[in-house]
């Protein structure tokens, strides 16, 4: 079935192209085909993915149950070992590190004051850190925006 739609979209895409089809089916014609054909596009291309909405809420709220466990962690072992010693066990492993973290790093210590106290480093790569998990988050919650607008029918939650 999904042979003959991807045939049947070429075969009218090629149609678009003669006058004579144009003119038989007029402009506004024309701009439903090309609606139906980016509609084919969008879902039966060989790549194309469709997820549940349903699928993206309860991802995002994963996401949050994740998120505020990872910070509930982070508040608890930096009340417990206290940012100066945490920074000072990650300056004596620094050396064996992975590179990306290593480079992470670098790029908090080049934006702080060389005189800088070394819990700030600890504090700002948590803080860093966190700032990269919200931006995933700001992504996760667009994706939801965007399919809650193109199927509001099929989203009705009250909370």
């Amino acid at each position: 079935m999904v042979d003959e739609v991807i045939e049947a979209r070429d075969y009218v895409a090629q149609l678009i192209n003669k006058g004579w089809f144009r003119h038989a089916v007029g402009e506004r014609g024309i701009k439903y085909i090309i609606t139906l054909l980016r509609f084919i596009d969008l879902n039966y291309r060989e790549c194309s993915v469709n997820l549940d909405l349903d699928f993206l809420v309860n991802l995002l709220d994963d996401y949050y149950n994740t998120e505020s466990r990872i910070r509930y962690f982070i508040r608890e072992l930096m009340r417990i070992q206290g940012y100066d010693t945490i920074a000072r066990q990650l300056i004596s492993a620094y050396p064996v590190l992975p590179p990306d973290i290593r480079e992470f790093l670098d790029n908090i210590a080049k934006s702080l004051p060389s005189d800088v106290a070394p819990g700030t480093l600890v504090e700002q790569a948590i803080n860093e850190l966190l700032k990269e998990l919200e931006g995933f988050r700001e992504k996760l919650i667009s994706i939801i925006n965007a399919a809650k607008s193109q199927c509001p029918k099929a989203y009705n939650q009250t909370s």
